[in-house]
């Protein structure tokens, strides 16, 4: 996503050059503060505060099994949020919005996860926030270490982030039988398998009917008829996975899925920045 960001942000003043190193460094360095280390953070504070869930969703995982120590698992995700705010730090002679990034996705995170808060607890509040952190946030970093963003490309980092809430929702149907034991009001326990399923393909359908149109009115009808297919091609998979909601079948679906759309939020940011006139 940071480089999505700075790709689309090549049309602006200085803009993201992909030839010149010093440009690609500071994007490795964004991707490093948004990847292994803010995503790193928000995985393990869940990890940790969801210890006593996945000993019932997946004993298998860290801390449930005791290969970790909670009191390593606290390092863990310490360390990470503090190397986090430190390369956004160094980031902000570049752009001063890096700290305040830096900051807000650690805040996400933690709220997602710890208590009293926990956002995870409701659907309403858990993917979206997901969404946001992971995706949005993400997008813009890149976008704006380069350059004053754009509408166009907030509208893609949007679209993407609710694209991220469909498979988080998705994603939750594996652990419903402990969101019921511990009172989570996840989308699946509100609405059951099928209907959850339901939502989370109706939001990818959106997002991919946005991308068409939007490839549509910018006459890039090559990008249309890509996104077409992203919009047809799972549709297969998608009522197996609905008559037969097995992680196989889940897993195939994400394989089918996931790789279009990576592509179209690619090739959508080249659009964006310029690339193709």
């Amino acid at each position: 996503m940071v480089f999505c960001g700075a790709l689309a942000s090549s049309k602006v003043t200085p803009g993201f050059d992909p030839g010149a190193p010093g440009h690609l460094l500071l994007a490795c360095l964004a991707a490093l503060m948004c990847g292994p280390l803010a995503t790193g953070f928000s995985q393990s504070i869940n990890d940790y505060y969801d210890r006593d869930l996945d000993a019932i969703n997946d004993p298998a995982r860290p801390i449930p099994s005791g290969r970790v120590s909670l009191g390593a698992a606290r390092a863990n995700w310490v360390g990470l949020g503090v190397g986090t705010m430190a390369v956004s730090l160094f980031l902000a002679r570049y752009s001063l919005w890096m700290p305040l990034f830096g900051a807000v996705s650690i805040i996400l995170a933690a709220a997602y996860s710890v208590p009293p808060i926990k956002f995870k607890q409701s659907f309403w509040f858990g993917p979206p926030a997901v969404g946001l952190g992971y995706v949005c946030l993400t997008w813009l970093v890149g976008h704006l270490l380069f350059g004053a963003l754009t509408w166009p490309s907030l509208t893609l980092a949007l679209i993407a982030s609710a694209q991220a809430v469909a498979l988080i929702f998705l994603n939750d149907i594996k652990s419903v039988e402990g969101d019921r034991q511990l009172g989570l009001k996840s989308l699946t326990v509100a609405l059951g398998v099928h209907g959850t399923l339901v939502v989370a393909f109706l939001i990818t359908a959106l997002c991919n009917l946005s991308m068409l149109a939007l490839a549509v009115l910018g006459g890039y009808l090559w990008a249309a008829a890509l996104v077409a297919v992203a919009l047809l091609a799972p549709v297969y998979i998608q009522v197996q996975l609905f008559r037969e909601p097995t992680h196989e079948i889940f897993k195939r679906y994400l394989l089918i899925n996931n790789p279009f759309i990576l592509v179209i939020q690619i090739i959508s940011a080249f659009i964006v920045g310029g690339y193709f006139g």
